[in-house]
């Protein structure tokens, strides 16, 4: 009998409880009562059962977490990137200890609270609008920021926000890291600034020699206009000054003052600055850079072809890229003087291939040295003599077509000498008109 039953009737019938429950129908219901208590110790043992093994996998469970949440802790703890954490309500639940640093808060500050508690309006709202674009889009967003830190220094953030996503595919908060890139942005305005000054320096020796084909452009019509001047003394002296000799005369003087007011506005297009990316036609730049240069292409008998569809366009800075082109058809015209080529000739081609235009610029001149070719598009590398060259043209004209103009410049060598080929869209992103002005 079970323990249990024993005790109960003891205490309903006294020390007389076995006698009291002799008959036989009394007997069969203790028997039942007596196993349903016997199935009841078998169900606790197993419960009991249950729930410890419950208990050692539930303690094993947080132990696990725990780590994890350690982990994750000493992870972030141990990154200088400012890490946070906000759920969908736009409150803070959970940051490392560089980001509350930055701001001047403690962690326990921070949590549960938004943006617009924390910091000034003008970065409250910028937060706010990249964490809802962010969610919006579902995806993560990178973006940079001026923010002010706890010293009220401006410091420039590259921030990366991503949403958190359960193990449910639900969404229930987003992610942010921000690291410090204000060293970096000054360095690359400092990049930018010395970038400006090497095009100008090159734009300055540019200068000096146009001014130079500038005079000699003006030679002949000055001394034509002497001519005239002298034929006005003489006709006068011989009283042969009437009104057709005056209007004869006055149409050839003008005839060459114009002449040389358009050399003037040609070199002043030319070295105006331009910073607007425009179609243009590639002809005329090619047209206009051979002009400049051609009294020293007679002079030192140098031939110039060109085979270009004067239709065809490029996407760009029209200056900048002419400059390209003078650079590069003067360092040809300097080759072929310095190695002394005979039937000297420099050969401009454009070819159009699915919406590139590819230049090329080639002489006769012998090449370039193996030893140096890998070496030419270096700053300050020149192999003139000291004075004769400054060692920035090719670099520039490099920096303009590929930085600039988001193309590209690469010379290889010919049989002949050595080709500069230039690859450029043909086409604007928006397909803008082509630009018919200078």
């Amino acid at each position: 009998m079970h323990k249990v039953l024993e005790i109960q009737l003891k205490k309903s019938f006294g020390p007389q409880w076995q006698s009291a429950v002799e008959s036989p129908e009394m007997n069969k219901l203790l028997a039942l009562i007596d196993q349903s208590y016997a199935q009841y110790d078998k169900d606790y043992q197993l419960l009991e059962h249950i729930l410890e093994v419950n208990s050692t996998e539930l303690t094993q469970a947080n132990k696990n977490i725990l780590k994890k949440h350690e982990l994750l802790h000493s992870v972030t703890e141990s990154i200088d990137d400012l890490i946070f954490y906000k759920d969908l309500n736009f409150r803070y639940i959970g940051c490392n200890s560089s980001f509350s640093n930055f701001f001047g808060f403690s962690v326990e500050t921070i949590i549960g609270k938004e943006d617009s508690e924390l910091y000034e309006s003008q970065y409250a709202s910028l937060f706010r609008e990249m964490d809802q674009m962010m969610l919006k889009e579902m995806k993560a967003r990178t973006n940079n920021e001026w923010v002010k830190n706890v010293k009220g220094e401006d410091v420039y953030l590259l921030t990366t926000k991503a949403p958190l996503i359960n193990s449910n595919g639900e969404l229930f908060g987003l992610v942010g890291i921000s690291r410090d890139i204000t060293k970096e942005f000054y360095l690359e305005e400092e990049v930018k600034s010395q970038q400006a000054m090497l095009i100008e320096q090159n734009r300055l020796a540019a200068l000096g020699e146009m001014i130079g084909n500038i005079a000699h452009q003006w030679r002949q019509p000055l001394n034509t206009l002497g001519l005239i001047v002298q034929d006005l003394q003489e006709a006068y002296h011989f009283s042969e000054v009437n009104e057709d000799y005056i209007d004869n005369t006055s149409s050839k003087a003008m005839e060459q003052i114009n002449y040389m007011s358009q050399t003037i506005d040609d070199f002043r297009n030319f070295f105006s600055p331009n910073k607007d990316k425009k179609l243009f036609y590639i002809s005329k730049s090619i047209s206009d850079a051979i002009e400049m240069l051609l009294p020293d292409m007679n002079k030192y008998e140098i031939m110039c072809q060109t085979t270009v569809d004067e239709k065809l366009t490029v996407y760009g800075l029209r200056n900048e890229f002419t400059q390209v082109l003078l650079n590069l058809i003067k360092n040809a015209q300097d080759a072929l003087l310095e190695n002394h080529a005979k039937n000297r000739r420099i050969h401009i081609t454009v070819k159009n291939d699915d919406n590139k235009v590819e230049i090329s610029i080639a002489d006769n001149a012998g090449g370039i040295p193996e030893t140096i070719i890998d070496r030419i598009f270096e700053p300050y590398y020149t192999t003139r003599e000291e004075g004769k060259g400054t060692g920035l043209g090719l670099y520039m004209s490099k920096m303009i077509i590929e930085e600039h103009m988001g193309g590209s410049l690469s010379v290889q060598n010919s049989k002949e000498g050595a080709i500069f080929t230039i690859l450029l869209n043909a086409t604007s992103p928006d397909n803008k008109e082509v630009n018919h002005g200078v």
